[in-house]
């Protein structure tokens, strides 16, 4: 079921406990990117209510969740009852600054809802809305929505529809103007790879109680899929009328308990999406058929500029029209390592089939570029706009390149639409490349822990995390190093806190030796505090979850003007098998 009516109004539609943030009741943990294959929980609030900031993200921040909101943004600002908000006109509404600050203090995303709450694909008379929109109206809302959300300093780019209502032609403008789209009647659970653009979830109000809140968790766990949870206005005191769409603020208290006694991974929206640094050239075919794509189709198989695309570049696409012979558009040869696994994603927009189905054949060549064997990966018939995606991995140590081919079969009456076409490398380390050095000092003291665990570095597992001598450091000053084995719960490694300045891009590096994991990750986050030193905000940077050896860097840029100093801890989840060695961790600013 793809859209839905209501009677009444409705809002329609990894690593929970991972981060520990350092001894403060008020710290609370961003949500963060996550290995594909794991059991993870979304909250979602549908709406923009005022109890998102009042009830639902203080309780969340107790267990260091957050959640998305999809706001409504023509409700925004309407803080008394009644008013005209179309969701619910007896219910308040955040304002701008509110939802600000339930995206910068407490570590929330923000979606977009539509400007005025509409039903998009249908109409009901009863609910005031007797007419269905044009397509030129559904568009007006999906633009303004993410206007009225830029120009508050938010990009918005995931969406929820109201009453869930939706259609292959809703749901193509959405792809165009987001990365995802979440239902409300869609219920169930995402099973990798993702539909990012039919996320299905599972609505919570009155009537549901937390036993069966509780079943939905254990059920994500057991099938390693993601549960997003929908939500809309939480109450001390929640009516029992299914139909008003509350749910009591201690029941949501409940849950979050849950989850977090599971160690079940806790993700915004946009941070459970699949997705990584794409090895692909012109993904999204802004320069057509060029850097390596081709096909045999002809004109048949071209480059449309008609805007039927995906985001974050829907004006170019490739078309693809079925013929009396089976036509192919191949990418580049991508260079790849059989000791890695692959992930491939793609935007498709299926508008015409009469047969048959489109498919996904990955090519594998050795060091010299020779073919030497191939996979069939999927095949795709179901005619909506969608993501579809695969793993990969290499058949063999001799295959050194591989490439994808879509295929198109004879007579099928296929007429579609591919677009944001992404190969990601799944869990390896990525090698660092070498710039021109640019001269830079190291804040972080001890940073090869020739002292051990000293100089303002601390632990909460002396047990597990420990100095080592035996010669598993960096290569660089191999002797010592920090020896981290993973354990029954979630442990880190703090580094001291460094004076920071906002608006200066600094560069952290660590060497990281993994010599066993058999599941979850190892990861690097960033904790931020003002200048008395308080907990103010936190980024996700990056995780790992195969075994190598070798540096690993990214970037931070504080988060605000307020932040004055930050610290790294580096997490090991729970019951990850993680045998890992860390050495020559460097904080550097430039000079």
């Amino acid at each position: 079921m793809f859209h839905i009516h209501k009677s009444k109004y409705v809002g329609v539609s990894l690593l929970a406990g991972l981060v520990t943030l350092a001894a403060t009741a008020s710290a609370m943990a961003a949500s963060v990117p996550t290995p594909t294959k794991v059991a993870k929980v979304s909250f979602t609030f549908d709406d923009g209510y005022a109890s998102a900031i009042t009830q639902a993200a203080p309780t969340l921040v107790k267990y260091g969740f957050s959640g998305t909101s999809y706001v409504a943004t023509g409700c925004v600002g309407m803080t008394t009852a009644p008013n005209t908000c179309r969701a619910n006109n007896d219910a308040n509404y955040m304002t701008w600054d509110q939802i600000t600050q339930l995206k910068n203090t407490y570590g929330w995303e923000i979606g977009s809802h539509t400007k005025t709450h509409p039903y998009l694909a249908t109409s009901d008379a009863s609910d005031g809305q007797p007419q269905k929109l044009t397509s030129t109206q559904v568009i007006q809302e999906l633009t303004q929505a993410k206007a009225d959300l830029a120009a508050h300093g938010i990009s918005a780019t995931n969406f929820a529809s109201p009453y869930g209502d939706y259609n292959p032609a809703v749901l193509a403008q959405i792809a165009k103007l987001y990365s995802s789209h979440r239902g409300f009647a869609d219920t169930g659970y995402n099973s990798f790879p993702y539909n990012d653009y039919i996320l299905r979830d599972q609505p919570v109000q009155a009537g549901v109680s937390v036993a069966t809140v509780k079943s939905y968790i254990d059920t994500a766990i057991a099938n390693k899929t993601w549960l997003v949870l929908t939500f809309h206005d939480i109450k001390t005191n929640a009516s029992t009328n299914p139909d008003d769409y509350e749910y009591k603020t201690s029941d949501l208290d409940l849950i979050a308990a849950y989850i977090k006694s599971k160690n079940v991974v806790v993700v915004n929206i946009n941070d459970g999406l699949a997705g990584g640094t794409n090895l692909l050239p012109n993904s999204s075919f802004d320069n057509g058929l060029a850097d390596g794509w081709t096909t045999d189709g002809g004109t048949a198989v071209i480059k449309n500029t008609a805007n039927n695309g995906s985001f974050p570049s829907a004006t170019s696409s490739i078309s693809m029209t079925a013929t009396t012979k089976n036509i192919h558009l191949f990418s580049s040869q991508v260079a790849v390592d059989s000791g890695n696994s692959y992930f491939l994603k793609s935007f498709i927009n299926l508008t015409k089939i009469s047969s048959g189905s489109v498919g996904f054949y990955i090519d594998e060549y050795d060091v010299s570029g020779n073919w030497i064997s191939g996979q069939y990966k999927l095949n795709v018939n179901f005619a909506w706009p969608q993501t579809v995606g695969f793993e990969y991995k290499p058949s063999s140590v001799n295959v050194k390149k591989a490439r994808v081919q879509i295929i198109v079969p004879a007579g099928s009456g296929i007429q579609a639409y591919i677009d944001n076409f992404q190969w990601i490398a799944s869990g390896a380390v990525v090698p660092i490349p070498s710039p021109t050095p640019v001269p830079s000092t190291n804040l972080m003291p001890n940073s090869t822990f020739d002292s051990g665990m000293a100089s303002g570095w601390t632990t909460d597992s002396a047990t597990n995390i420990t100095k080592d001598t035996a010669g598993n450091g960096s290569p660089a000053n191999p002797v010592n190093s920090i020896k981290m084995v993973a354990t029954t719960k979630n442990i880190h490694l703090f580094a001291p806190k460094i004076a920071v300045t906002s608006g200066t891009t600094y560069t952290i590096n660590s060497y990281l030796n993994i010599k066993q994991i058999t599941s979850g990750v190892i990861g690097y986050y960033i904790d931020e505090y003002d200048a008395a030193g308080n907990w103010l905000s936190g980024q996700y940077k990056l995780d790992r979850n195969t075994l190598s050896a070798g540096n690993v860097s990214f970037q931070y840029l504080p988060s605000s003007a307020s932040v004055k100093q930050a610290s790294l801890q580096i997490i090991v989840v729970a019951n990850s098998g993680l045998l890992a060695y860390i050495d020559d961790v460097q904080w550097l600013r430039p000079n």
